[in-house]
């Protein structure tokens, strides 16, 4: 089956489809585990407290990311699609697959090397003018990741200032009442 990055998932398609598809994702989901937005489960006897999100980005849209203001405790995402990086593993239900820590659909995000002839093809580039590869530049740039880094260097300059702002953003946490965790 082709990956597929577009779902219409929503938080409570999310928790309906982590408890009917247990067995297929390899998952235990602990009875009266759920507070909020997260559950406790299992995955090959590891325990992890996940939060369920509709996509993987909303991790920095409900500033889960800021860790040292907001205690949380999160080791692990449940989403309906992965369209972000994230620091820590993710369970995409689109996919039915775990993704490791820093890891994306996309596997580099480092520009093409110039000089070299047309036959060189770059899997970001038809990506990255959409919301899903805004979505995952973001995520890799939260994490530090070098080629995330190198592919915002050989941005437009006004386009490399916009994601610099928004990158400063969401090192903030947003106004509003947090996410339930």
């Amino acid at each position: 089956m082709p990956e597929r990055r577009y779902s219409q998932y929503k938080r409570e398609n999310v928790w309906a489809a982590l408890y009917q598809l247990q067995a297929q994702l390899g998952v235990v989901v602990h009875h009266d585990s759920v507070q909020g937005q997260t559950v406790s489960l299992s995955r090959e006897g590891q325990p992890y407290r996940a939060v369920v999100l509709a996509r993987s980005s909303d991790w920095y849209y409900y500033s889960l990311n800021c860790l040292e203001r907001w205690h949380h405790g999160i080791q692990a995402v449940v989403c309906g699609t992965h369209d972000s990086c994230l620091p820590v593993p993710v369970l995409a239900l689109d996919m039915m697959r775990w993704y490791e820590p820093q890891e994306m659909r996309v596997k580099s995000l480092a520009p093409p090397t110039p000089g070299k002839s047309g036959t060189s093809t770059d899997p970001f580039e038809r990506r990255r003018k959409t919301q899903y590869g805004h979505n995952m530049l973001i995520g890799a740039l939260m994490c530090g990741r070098p080629d995330a880094i190198k592919r915002l260097e050989s941005l437009p300059q006004g386009t490399r200032w916009r994601i610099e702002a928004k990158l400063r953003k969401l090192y903030m946490r947003r106004p509003g009442r947090p996410l339930r965790v």
